[in-house]
């Protein structure tokens, strides 16, 4: 499990490569380190070829500062998103959460299908960035993953299986697992909605119901590694919130009261339409992610919510009724202290994306 210090080295890599351009001096400031110090680790960040100097910037009275420049495809990740839908889908991700190439393949849910596939992606993928080297590949799964990155509990045939070990010994690179709401949140905390933020709740809603938690650019694992299992929640009306608020549950619950089943795009048309019954569904749809977004924000006090997953498709008004009813329920909005509630950037491709993150966050501890 990470832990709570970070390093200067850290530091000065996290700032640089959000910043893209910076000086020593502000290095130093930005991160509360000495001059001497910053001096130390940009040379050896510029000696691994992840920095370099650009030349003289901007003076403000004195010498002009020499500016440093972050070289985002100096390392590059595989991130694959190995959902419960039938298709792994993966990136070629840089640095700075750039995707240089995108691949997708169906799969059946058997062991050996889903071990040949993911090889088969990885390797569709690594030649994409020519004579470079990819630094790993880290691969977002549905499931509870322990802290040892085993897969404990899914709807794959993964569980128990050494998945990343044979990867590993197929490729040649080294291969993560994570928990696919962990990864999306990570995206979003590096270089999306929450890069503003220092305490950040990912909530995402499509084949189940989780959220991700991550401080300073870190994702929080908890002491077991399951941090983050919404899913769980028993809402006021005692239903399990990921039965109840999943967009699948929505198409049930109007096949219920019709006697008809259709499909989500169908749904969607008629929410579109403003048709009351769809309307009353995803208003409770809105209300239940919002409970439990509630429940994650009172624990964990972030200074933003992210919403992700297939309930953007709803669009504004869902999202103005999910951020209404958070608000309502923060213990920090009624102390005056309103977290910022945001829309995903990445959309379903911040799960493959933060798969990459992983592996490019780990090169410098």
């Amino acid at each position: 499990m990470r832990t709570a210090y970070v390093s200067g080295k850290r530091r000065v890599f996290e700032k640089l490569r959000r910043e893209g351009q910076i000086s020593r001096a502000e290095l130093a400031r930005k991160c509360s380190l000495t001059r001497p110090a910053v001096s130390a680790i940009v040379g050896e960040l510029m000696a691994d070829g992840m920095v370099r100097e650009l030349g003289p910037g901007r003076s403000t009275g004195g010498k002009p500062p020499i500016m440093l420049e972050f070289i985002p495809e100096s390392r590059c990740a595989i991130g694959i998103n190995l959902g419960g839908d039938g298709l792994i889908e993966g990136v070629l991700c840089n640095l700075s959460c750039g995707v240089l190439h995108s691949e997708a393949i169906s799969y059946e849910n058997n062991f050996e299908n889903i071990l040949n596939g993911t090889e088969k992606l990885i390797r569709l993928l690594s030649p994409r960035l020519g004579s470079g080297v990819i630094s790993g590949v880290g691969i977002a799964v549905s499931g509870l993953i322990n802290n040892n990155g085993e897969v404990v509990n899914s709807r794959l045939d993964i569980i128990g299986k050494p998945l990343a070990a044979i990867l590993e010994k197929r490729t040649g690179v080294p291969v993560r697992i994570e928990r696919r709401p962990n990864a999306a949140a990570l995206a979003e905390a590096l270089f999306g909605a929450g890069r503003d933020a220092s305490r950040l709740v990912y909530l995402t809603s499509g084949i189940g119901v989780g959220a991700g938690l991550v401080t300073n650019c870190e994702i929080v694992p908890g002491s077991s590694g399951f941090a983050g299992e919404v899913g769980r929640l028993r809402l006021p009306d005692s239903r399990i919130l990921e039965e109840a608020a999943r967009p699948r549950a929505m198409l049930d619950e109007y096949a219920a009261a019709t006697g008809h089943k259709i499909s989500m795009e169908e749904f969607i048309g008629l929410y579109s339409q403003e048709d009351p019954l769809v309307s009353g569904i995803v208003t409770n749809n809105a209300k239940y992610l919002a409970y439990a977004a509630a429940v994650a924000a009172n624990l964990f006090d972030p200074d933003a919510v992210v919403l992700g997953g297939d309930v953007l498709e709803f669009g504004d008004l869902h999202f103005e009724m999910f951020k209404k009813e958070f608000l309502s329920m923060s213990v920090a909005s009624k102390m005056g202290q309103d977290p910022t509630v945001l829309r995903s950037v990445f959309g379903r491709r911040g799960v493959a994306v933060g798969g990459a993150q992983i592996i490019l966050d780990s090169l410098v501890q």
